[in-house]
């Protein structure tokens, strides 16, 4: 994986580079790591050797490294381009740098940066065709996680003993999110007897990782866009998807691990779609929707079940969960369409293992 991983960073400070150098070189990732003081060399040597990644200072008094990645995206769009930026909040930066694929804020620690590299290489995995990877590396807008959820992680990740209080406390700073969570923590689906009217209350019901889940989910789905009845389509279908492949885990008995993996592969599942082109290409959302994981940081197993969820036989994989999100989306289509479900036998093309999967749900579904 490490062999041929060519690394540019460009900084007019030369000290930023020696220290990045140090850091970097302590961890020996393999990497091939080289240095820049000026973005206009840079542009030269990102034309004559097309590096895996970028990684650039968003203010340089030579080009702004807004500018720089912008360039960077047209001579070699498949290279990952990552911003570093001072800016006071992340927030600001992706404003004026949307062209960046990852964001880090400044002061940072070298294995947060070491974290980021490798989420950046990592996209090389992914099975894509060049045609594939150039239209990904030249888009300009994309998704990036929400604010809440990164300081949700931080606080989750920084801390030995978790308090409900603390988490419903920068859920409650997002006032769209946490009134959706509320909803959604009292809605049937998850069928509570009695309603909960505090954040803390949906936090210990529901459980962290289901709450993380959600924060991230509506995040996303509900972040400022022009187009925002797209996004609540999105988010709409996401949900009925995600609803109905907890009940085909619940069909089965499954553990709430594996409960959990189902639904928030079902709430991620086309979250591709938020990329402003993917309204024209349908059939590319599960493309741009492992692509926008992968760099995010999620795991393997959950990028290819979302890559491969119209094609689940062409994955290996044996905990069903690609062949409940396809059996479950063919099953919301045909909700939306006014279909009978028990028609889905006939009306949709479905594999031993998908069959499987929707033979154990409507057993589940006649014995209730």
């Amino acid at each position: 994986m490490t062999e041929g991983v060519r690394i540019l960073f460009v900084d007019d400070e030369s000290s930023v580079l020696r220290s990045l150098h140090r850091g970097l070189r302590r961890l020996d990732r393999g990497w091939q790591l080289e240095f820049c003081e000026s973005p206009i060399e840079a542009i030269a040597l990102v034309k004559d050797s097309a590096p895996w990644v970028v990684v650039s200072d968003l203010r340089m008094l030579e080009m702004d490294g807004a500018d720089l990645l912008q360039q960077v995206a047209e001579v070699s769009p498949q290279t990952v381009r990552v911003m570093l930026s001072g800016d006071g909040s992340i927030s600001a930066a992706v404003n004026s740098a949307s062209i960046a694929h990852i964001m880090l804020p400044k002061p940072f620690e070298i294995d947060d940066l070491s974290d980021v590299l490798s989420r950046a290489c990592c996209l090389r995995s992914l099975p894509l065709s060049d045609a594939q990877r150039n239209y990904l590396g030249a888009l300009t807008s994309l998704p990036v996680l929400p604010e809440i959820y990164q300081s949700l992680q931080r606080y989750l990740k920084s801390s030995d003993s978790v308090s409900p209080d603390k988490i419903a406390e920068i859920i409650s700073q997002d006032v769209a999110v946490s009134s959706k969570v509320l909803q959604l923590s009292n809605s049937a689906f998850f069928g509570f007897s009695s309603p909960t009217t505090s954040i803390k209350g949906a936090v210990v019901r529901l459980g962290i990782e289901l709450i993380k889940q959600l924060v991230l989910c509506i995040g996303l789905f509900h972040a400022p866009n022009e187009d925002e009845d797209r996004q609540r389509a999105l988010f709409g279908y996401a949900m009925q998807v995600a609803a109905l492949m907890a009940e085909l885990s619940r069909s089965r008995n499954a553990e709430r691990s594996r409960l959990d993996a189902a639904y928030l592969t079902g709430m991620l599942h086309n979250v591709g779609g938020l990329v402003p082109d993917a309204i024209h290409m349908a059939t590319e959302v599960p493309m741009l929707s492992a692509y926008l994981l992968k760099l995010w940081g999620f795991d393997d197993g959950l990028v290819g079940w979302i890559l491969y969820q119209d094609k689940p036989a062409k994955l290996d994989c044996n905990n069903g969960i690609v062949e409940d999100l396809y059996v479950a989306k063919a099953m919301v289509n045909m909700q939306m369409q006014g279909q009978d479900i028990e028609n889905i036998r006939s009306e949709v093309p479905l594999s031993i293992a998908s069959k499987s999967s929707l033979n154990h749900y409507l057993e589940h579904i006649e014995n209730s």
